[in-house]
C-alpha cells in the first residue's frame, strides 16, 4: 500500500494536468462562473526567453510578455472582466465572472507588462516595497539567486539559502547579504532585476489602469515582527506612495503571503481595506464586507494558459486539485 502511495503522489498531479486540460473544459460548460472572482499575482515579465536566461533575476515562475498577453485575451475571451480591489464595493458578482490581476515587489520590467495593459485596457495592481523603490535596493531573493548562480551553486541549494532567510526580520536579511556578498551585491544589474525609481511610480500613479498598493516599506515578512514594527512597516510604504501619487494606498499584497491574526490587526487598524495572500482558490461572490477584506491569489505560472486556465476556472491549481482528492480519497477509506 506505501509502494501505491509513493506512486500516486509521484505521478498524480502530471496525471491530473495532462487529463485535466481535456475533462475540466467539459465541467465549466455546465458551470456557472458567475459569481466568482480569480486574483493572479506575478513578480517579473521577461522580454524574452534569451533575457530570462540571463539570470539576473529570479525566475519566480515569471512569465515573458508573450505568454503574459496570452494570459489576458484567454481570460477576457472566456467573459472575465478584469477589476481592481475598490471595484469590491461597487455590488459585483451578478453579471459574469471577474479576475484581478496584481504584481508585487516593484520590478521596472514590470513596464513590459502596463504596455499590454494599455493595450486591452485591463487594470492592474503594483504592490510596492517602498525602500527598495527610494534606495534603488536590487531584492534580496535576486541577491541571493544571481550571486549563487554564478558560483554554480545548484537549485536546490539556494531555495534552502531564500528559505533561511525568511525567517528573519529585514536587518539581519541585509546584514547577512552584505557579509556574504558585499555591499556592491545591493546594486541592480540591470534594468531586468532593478525596481521602479521614485519619478517611475509617479508617472505610474497617473495611468488610469494602474493602483499602487502597499507591500511594507522593506518587504518585510510580517509573520516575524511584533505589532508595532508591524504598523511602522504599513505606515512607513503608506507615506512614501501618498508622497509619489498622490493617494494612499487602500490594498496591502503580504509579503511571501504570509499573515497571522496580529498581522491581520495591525493592518486593519492601519486603515486598509484590501488584503492580498498567496493562498491558492477563487474568490466567491458575495465577499463579506468586513473592515479587512482577506483574498486568495493564484501564482501565475508559465504553462500554457490554455492548457492551465480551466483549473483556475474550476478553483483549483493541479496540485491543489490532487491534494483534495486525496484527501476525500482518505475520508472515504476510513468510512
Amino acid at each position: 500500500m506505501k509502494n501505491l502511495r509513493t506512486i500516486v503522489d509521484r505521478f498524480g498531479v502530471s496525471f491530473i494536468e495532462r487529463f485535466g486540460q481535456f475533462l475540466n473544459p467539459l465541467i465549466l460548460e455546465f458551470k456557472n462562473e458567475n459569481k466568482q472572482l480569480l486574483v493572479f499575482y506575478f513578480h517579473g515579465i521577461f522580454e524574452s526567453f534569451k533575457q530570462k536566461d540571463l539570470n539576473h533575476i529570479d525566475p519566480q515562475n515569471n512569465m515573458t510578455i508573450e505568454e503574459f498577453d496570452d494570459f489576458i485575451d484567454y481570460f477576457q475571451n472566456h467573459n472575465y472582466k478584469f477589476i481592481l480591489p475598490e471595484d469590491l464595493n461597487s455590488g459585483l458578482g451578478n453579471g459574469q465572472p471577474y479576475a484581478m490581476i496584481t504584481f508585487d515587489d516593484g520590478y521596472f520590467n514590470n513596464m513590459l507588462a502596463v504596455h499590454v495593459l494599455n493595450k486591452y485596457k485591463v487594470p492592474a495592481v503594483i504592490f510596492i516595497s517602498t525602500r527598495n523603490i527610494t534606495e534603488n535596493k536590487s531584492y534580496w531573493w535576486d541577491i541571493i539567486y544571481k550571486y549563487r548562480t554564478q558560483q554554480r551553486v545548484n537549485i536546490e541549494k539556494i531555495r534552502s539559502e531564500q528559505k533561511y532567510l525568511k525567517k528573519f526580520k529585514h536587518a539581519r536579511i541585509d546584514d547577512y547579504i552584505l557579509k556574504s556578498f558585499g555591499k556592491k551585491a545591493f546594486d541592480p544589474w540591470s534594468d531586468i532585476d532593478r525596481p521602479f525609481n521614485k519619478e517611475e511610480i509617479k508617472n505610474l500613479a497617473n495611468n488610469p489602469h494602474i493602483s499602487i498598493g502597499n507591500h511594507t516599506h522593506n518587504h518585510a515578512i510580517l509573520v516575524n515582527y511584533e505589532k508595532d514594527e508591524i504598523k511602522r512597516e504599513l505606515s512607513a510604504s503608506n507615506k512614501i506612495i501618498f508622497e509619489l501619487t498622490n493617494s494612499i494606498p487602500t490594498s496591502i499584497a503580504f509579503p511571501n503571503g504570509n499573515y497571522n491574526q496580529l498581522v491581520l490587526e495591525a493592518t486593519e487598524e492601519e486603515g486598509i481595506q484590501y488584503a492580498f495572500t498567496t493562498e491558492p482558490g477563487k474568490n466567491l461572490f458575495p465577499i463579506e464586507n468586513k473592515e479587512l477584506m482577506c483574498l486568495n491569489r493564484y501564482m501565475a505560472d508559465t504553462r500554457k494558459i490554455n492548457k492551465s486556465g480551466s483549473f483556475y476556472r474550476l478553483g483549483y491549481t493541479p496540485n491543489t486539485l490532487y491534494d483534495e482528492l486525496i484527501m476525500r480519497a482518505s475520508i472515504l477509506t476510513k468510512k
